[in-house]
């Protein structure tokens, strides 16, 4: 990588770092270019040569984080579960201002959107996997949308509270949930396998 290339990566994290700072205490709609780019330490002119507006910089922040956790997901969804949640958790404290941003009240739905089609997805894969079926019934289906939306709560109020609630005790409480609701559904299965009339 050239001096160039680090120099543009480092402006653009500096103002992405800043985006994240500023979205955690606002709405979006509400920054201003002067905001951001005196958070960042950069020059107006120097935004402008990477961005048309604050937008497209949100843009590419959320683009970037949901394309991680994608190939985080591919990767590992086919563990057990307390170490899938691990590398999730890892990923989000890692990335604990991003995530804070993109978990807060100061954005669009369009985040939570592709988030919860992304882990439906994976989740009804796994399942499928798990309890040995190719058919994502419509119970499933209400299972999965319910189990997403507790996961992300949790994860929002392990945000809001600025993550001091301890990371190895989160995977622990998600893998609980989730082999509970494997073993009901599994149960309903065996019910319909039992008396399919």
């Amino acid at each position: 990588m050239t001096t160039k290339d680090r120099r543009i990566t480092k402006t653009k994290k500096a103002l992405q770092n800043s985006l994240a700072e500023l979205v955690s205490e606002k709405d979006l709609h509400t920054i201003t270019i002067k905001e951001l780019t005196t958070t960042a330490d950069v020059h107006r002119s120097t935004f402008y040569a990477h961005y048309v507006d604050i937008y497209e910089l949100y843009d590419e922040v959320e683009n970037m984080v949901i394309h991680e956790l994608s190939e985080l997901i591919e990767t590992n969804f086919s563990l057990e579960f307390s170490m899938y949640y691990q590398i999730l958790f890892d990923y989000v404290e890692k990335n604990q201002q991003f995530c804070k941003m993109l978990f807060s009240n100061h954005i669009t739905h369009s985040f939570f959107d592709r988030l919860t089609s992304l882990f439906k997805n994976a989740c009804l894969k796994s399942w499928c996997i798990l309890l040995n079926t190719t058919e994502v019934s419509a119970d499933l289906d209400y299972l999965a949308q319910y189990h997403l939306q507790g996961c992300f709560g949790m994860i929002r109020k392990w945000s809001e509270a600025n993550f001091v609630y301890p990371k190895e005790k989160m995977p622990h409480l998600l893998s609980i949930i989730d082999t509970s609701l494997t073993n009901i559904i599994n149960k309903e299965l065996q019910k319909k396998e039992e008396h399919p009339f």
